[in-house]
């Protein structure tokens, strides 16, 4: 097993501090800073000389629709025993109030009269960044900025949007990676846990066995993050040069396979048995 950097001392349960936007206090992750951006935004309320979302098209008995896109600020207790599930969180640099800072991308879909909304949220935190309401809402076209579709088909054709839902989206995922115009200018939903770092009394950082989830059918896979060490303790598990799968008569379910680990250390053959279970998942020994 390799041991990684520990870059996010967080794992937020965003959701919830998404939602403290429409029910603040309800999390002790509170928010500092509501920042809204007027270039990616498309808002008449907070912008008078804007236009509403999707091109103009007004929902039946809805009307229409604004965008606020923006970014939120804010600092969680790591003394809260609530937040001791925070990895890392109690040796996060902390500010002049004793919290830890954190800040995210939200993305607002609302109807602009909420008088005629439906008094609720659909709320997701997003896929690496990328929106997946749309799978299950009946819409096509831009995910990451559902504003800019005007066919009015389609968005008549939403299941949310004529029924008045307000849409929520904030970042809350770092394999999103870090913010960046590139990411903003492409609606990708981020969060920046730059401030959480956590680091050892003596100023070095904070490392840990690190665990991959592999679904690739590349020779080669990436890891999503640094690896703190390539020696030997470490390095075995690397490469696999040659994998054969034996003794299944059904894939997936496999009874055994041989596997050949190789590295730039030593070459290592490895045999073993393969405990199957339910969905071709088992255990290697």
């Amino acid at each position: 097993m390799r041991s990684s950097p520990r870059h996010s001392a967080i794992s937020l349960s965003v959701a919830a501090i998404a939602l403290a936007l429409f029910a603040p206090g309800a999390a002790r992750a509170k928010l500092t800073k509501f920042v809204v951006d007027p270039a990616r935004s498309q808002s008449p309320t907070l912008f008078p000389l804007q236009l509403p979302t999707f091109g103009g098209h007004s929902f039946a008995g809805v009307g229409q629709y604004e965008k606020i896109v923006g970014t939120a600020s804010g600092e969680v207790n790591p003394n809260d025993p609530k937040n001791a599930v925070m990895v890392d969180l109690g040796i996060a640099p902390r500010n002049a109030n004793g919290n830890v800072e954190y800040s995210f991308d939200f993305y607002i879909l609302k109807p602009i009269d909420l008088s005629k909304g439906a008094h609720k949220v659909m709320y997701e935190p997003p896929n690496r960044g990328n929106k997946t309401w749309a799978n299950l809402a009946r819409f096509t076209g831009s995910t990451n900025d559902p504003g800019s579709q005007t066919d009015a088909t389609i968005l008549d054709n939403n299941f949310f949007l004529p029924r008045g839902y307000t849409l929520v989206f904030s970042g809350w995922d770092q394999a999103a990676g870090p913010p960046t115009a590139a990411s903003e200018v492409a609606f990708v939903t981020t969060i920046d846990l730059s401030k959480t770092t956590p680091k050892n009394a003596d100023g070095s950082p904070v490392t840990g066995p690190g665990y991959d989830y592999i679904v690739t059918g590349g020779a080669t896979f990436t890891l999503t993050y640094a690896a703190a060490s390539t020696t030997e303790d470490f390095n075995a598990g690397l490469n696999v040069a040659n994998l054969a799968i034996s003794g299944g008569a059904n894939s997936p379910k496999m009874m055994s396979l041989n596997l050949r680990i190789t590295n730039n250390l030593y070459a290592n053959d490895i045999v073993g048995s393969y405990e199957t279970y339910s969905h071709g998942l088992g255990r290697f020994e």
